[in-house]
């Protein structure tokens, strides 16, 4: 046979053992491959090493087809050079470059023959040393000793590297040695570089296998995600007038992935996460089954400032009461959230309002570098600036519907868009009073000539004129600033209370409005005179109508009585007192002074008190010390007192303490008894 016919078959089969190999990166048979140096065997197992090896192979079988034709004297080899770096073969020229003389292609065929294999022509360069390293164990060792320790750079840890093994007596490897090494190292062993480099957070998110979630098997309002997420732009805080990057607080229902309910937060409290949770609940029409919380300390501590957990901030049975159940997020897992992805969507509402921030100090605009008082100056030509609280929420609002607006293909909705997903499973309504009444906070507070004092403001009502007595006071700042509910103790509605600045009711009012003041300062001090001339009329019916409705038909009674003629008794005598029994009564009188203290419970009501611990103290003695039983009154103040964080706050320890040494007191008289 011919020896272009074997080139050929031998071509033929090795291309289609490559061919069939290539997915196990096994390009020739065992024995072949045996056949080769060890540079060459490695060579071909890069595919682009491989293949052009098989392109040298196909042009040095054209060179030896050219000199069968025309003769294997210097000038056809020339030729054929030239022929080929003109472009007779341009797929050819275009991978192995016009860089090659008849002298290699000799050397080629050279190397072909004696290995028996087209492969040989594989270009084994720089693959002699390499995996070989000086590093002996010992350098291993002392590297790992190093760059393990995550609080250093390493650059710090190779000139410590570089000084141990000096110490040591052994080689001392290069910068470029030791970086090539942990380069290596941080490949094959990456999760211990992970952990030990960068923490268990970047552990958690780069190495631990992710649990995948089925959210198409529950419907819309089984399971709602609430997060927080400081706003990538500024907003002006209408407590202090500057602008600052608030909260956005959001409920998030996981079946639809629809934005129900947020807040805007200024400060951070748990009366949002209220708020929030209401218009999440009307949005829904539904009471949620399961409420997702991110209760870890992390979350506590960026946006609740000294709430221990959401329990002891009374939160969580606010969910109870409503029939939810809680369920909490692990901690440094922000992935087992979707919301967590909402709020990366989120980011180009931000990028789009006048006061955008920047996502992180590197992306920060322009405008809020050191020194760019160009682009200050632009900013402020172009009109650019803060959004107002209320623009914020308008914002949120229109973005939220655009996104419900976009169909999901790559999520469980399956091309259909979360607004769709989520009309379709929305609830029928929700009572919105009894969700209010709930969500409400309470205070107790006692009625004055002006009103109700909360918050360093006045809320008052007609309701309330006639009424002075303590009342439980139902709030929510953030949903109704300025009004306010109030109930008496036994839980019936009064009425609604206002806010007398706010809403003009007597207050304001200019000293000498009648001289001095405007036509509408005026106005309003004839509008105060008319309220109270309203009152004493109020006031002067109520007594006109009790005169003629009670006391008069009482009077006309006893003069009745009084005509009508009786046998006056004959007036008895009464004898005079031995000074014996004098001395008697007068003894009694002291031992009932004496008798008469403060150990006798009155209704703290009765009495003033110059604050509500002092008052809280003296029901505290008289249930626990005296053993007495409270009236309601007394009972509803101890038990809104002992919610509020004045008490929780300074009281509460002082008093489980004296709770105790009571209970042990009592124990160890039981005992000796």
């Amino acid at each position: 046979m011919p020896d272009a016919t074997q080139r050929a078959l031998q071509m033929a089969e090795e291309r289609r053992a490559i061919e069939e190999e290539s997915a196990h990166n096994a390009a020739l048979p065992t024995v072949v491959a045996s056949q080769l140096p060890s540079p060459a065997r490695q060579a071909i197992l890069d595919d682009k090493r491989r293949y052009k090896a098989l392109a040298k192979a196909d042009l040095l079988d054209l060179y030896l087809n050219w000199q069968r034709k025309y003769g294997a004297t210097v000038s056809q080899k020339e030729a054929f050079i030239h022929a080929y770096q003109g472009g007779a073969w341009s797929k050819l020229l275009t991978e192995l470059g016009p860089r090659i003389s008849w002298k290699s292609l000799e050397r080629w065929k050279l190397e072909q023959k004696k290995a028996g294999s087209v492969l040989a022509l594989a270009d084994a360069r720089g693959l002699a040393h390499r995996g070989k390293s000086m590093l002996t164990e010992q350098h291993r060792s002392i590297i790992l000793g190093q760059v393990m320790d995550g609080d250093r750079q390493i650059s710090t840890c190779v000139r410590i590297i570089q000084a141990r093994c000096q110490a040591e007596n052994i080689a001392i490897p290069s910068e470029d040695t030791i970086r090539r090494w942990v380069s290596d190292y941080s490949r094959v062993s990456f999760q211990n570089w992970t952990l030990f480099r960068k923490g268990e957070k970047a552990w958690n998110d780069d190495c631990a296998l992710s649990i995948l979630r089925d959210w198409s098997l529950v419907d819309v309002g089984d399971i709602v995600i609430a997060d927080g997420h400081t706003l990538n732009f500024e907003t002006i805080n209408p407590e202090t007038g500057k602008p600052c990057r608030m909260t956005l607080l959001l409920y998030f229902d996981g079946a639809s992935r629809y934005p129900l309910g947020w807040e805007v937060m200024a400060t951070e409290n748990t009366q949002c996460i209220a708020s929030a949770f209401r218009r999440a609940c009307i949005r829904l029409g539904k009471f949620p089954r399961v409420v997702y919380l991110d209760n870890g300390k992390a979350f506590r501590s960026r946006f609740f400032k000294g709430c221990p957990d959401f329990e002891q901030a009374g939160f969580l049975g606010l969910y109870r009461d409503l029939g939810c159940a809680v369920i909490h997020a692990w901690p440094y897992h922000g992935q087992s959230k979707p919301i967590e992805r909402f709020f990366g969507t989120m980011h180009e509402l931000e990028e789009l309002t006048p006061s955008y921030t920047g996502w992180n100090i590197d992306h920060k605009p322009a405008r809020l570098q050191r020194n760019e008082k160009l682009h200050r100056r632009l900013h402020e030509k172009l009109g650019r600036g803060p959004l107002t609280l209320e623009e914020t929420h308008y914002w949120l609002a229109a973005w939220f519907e655009m996104y419900a607006a976009r169909p999901q293909t790559r999520t469980h909705l399956k091309g259909k868009t979360p607004g769709e997903v989520f009309l379709d499973g929305r609830g029928p309504g929700v009572d919105v009073d009894r969700l209010t009444l709930m969500m409400l906070q309470k205070e107790i507070r006692t009625i004055s000539k002006d009103g109700i004092r909360m918050f360093g403001r006045l809320y008052w009502s007609e309701e309330l004129s006639n009424r002075r007595h303590p009342v439980l006071v139902r709030y929510d700042l953030q949903l109704s600033p300025y009004t306010v509910l109030v109930y008496d103790l036994e839980g019936n509605k009064i009425c609604e209370a206002r806010d007398r600045e706010h809403y003009k009711i007597a207050c304001g009012i200019h000293p000498a409005a009648s001289v001095l003041g405007t036509e509408e300062q005026r106005r309003d001090l004839s509008e105060a005179l008319a309220l109270t001339k309203s009152q004493a009329r109020e006031a002067k019916s109520g007594i006109k109508g009790f005169v003629e409705g009670i006391i008069v038909p009482e009077v006309r009674q006893s003069q009745q009585i009084a005509k009508a003629p009786q046998s006056i008794p004959a007036e008895k005598k009464v004898a005079a007192l031995s000074p014996k029994d004098k001395a008697v009564i007068e003894a009694a009188k002291a031992q009932a002074l004496l008798e008469q203290d403060d150990s006798v419970y009155q209704p703290s009501m009765l009495r003033r008190w110059p604050d509500e611990p002092s008052r809280y103290a003296y029901i505290w003695d008289v249930r626990y010390e005296q053993n007495v039983e409270l009236v309601p009154e007394d009972a509803a103040f101890m038990d809104a007192f002992e919610q509020t964080p004045q008490y929780q706050n300074n009281y509460k320890s002082l008093y489980d303490t004296k709770l105790e040494l009571r209970n042990f007191r009592r124990n160890q008289c039981a005992a000796a008894g």
